[in-house]
């Protein structure tokens, strides 16, 4: 609390930045945006509403963008996105920054919830595998009773088939 931090981000062959920041209420709030000028070395702000905390700073070459963050408060803590552009119309966004803040309560993790690392919740997982699993048996049973039919209708294909001939043999032998 009260400190500063610097948050940084990737600019190289991109010419836009932004930074976002989710909170615990889920609000995405853009925090400052930026471009570089027409020769690549300087970065412009574009939008930057609280200018008193906020600045953004970029290495000599515009390749790395800081956002500089100062007199830390309770309401900065959350999620940050750096979002970037080049030529294309898209925003590319690369890995999220949590902030939090030490002193606050903090809610205690199951041992679950700390070794998950990829993100995906165990009930996440049961759905995933059980679809799977549902998938699985349903291609299973579609194929027993698509051979089944394929038999069935093979097997009465050569009943008559065979009561044809048989059919045929006896007429010829009279």
């Amino acid at each position: 609390m009260g400190e500063s931090i610097s948050l940084n981000c990737s600019m190289k062959n991109r010419y836009e930045i932004a930074w976002y920041h989710l909170t615990s209420e889920q609000q995405l709030d853009l925090l400052i945006s930026a471009e570089k000028d027409n020769k690549g070395r300087v970065l412009l702000t574009n939008y930057n509403p609280n200018s008193i905390r906020l600045k953004l700073t970029a290495d000599t070459w515009v390749t790395r963008a800081t956002l500089e963050i100062s007199g830390v408060i309770e309401s900065d803590s959350g999620l940050y996105f750096c979002g970037t552009k080049s030529d294309a119309p898209e925003m590319l966004f690369d890995k999220h920054i949590r902030l939090e803040i030490e002193g606050l309560t903090v809610v205690q993790k199951t041992k679950e919830e700390a070794d998950n690392t990829d993100g995906v919740t165990l009930t996440e997982r049961v759905l995933m595998f059980g679809g799977v699993g549902l998938a699985v048996l349903v291609f299973f049973v579609a194929t027993v009773a698509a051979g089944r039919i394929i038999h069935y209708h093979g097997w009465q294909k050569g009943w008559a088939v065979a009561k044809r001939s048989s059919l045929i043999q006896h007429k010829a032998t009279k």
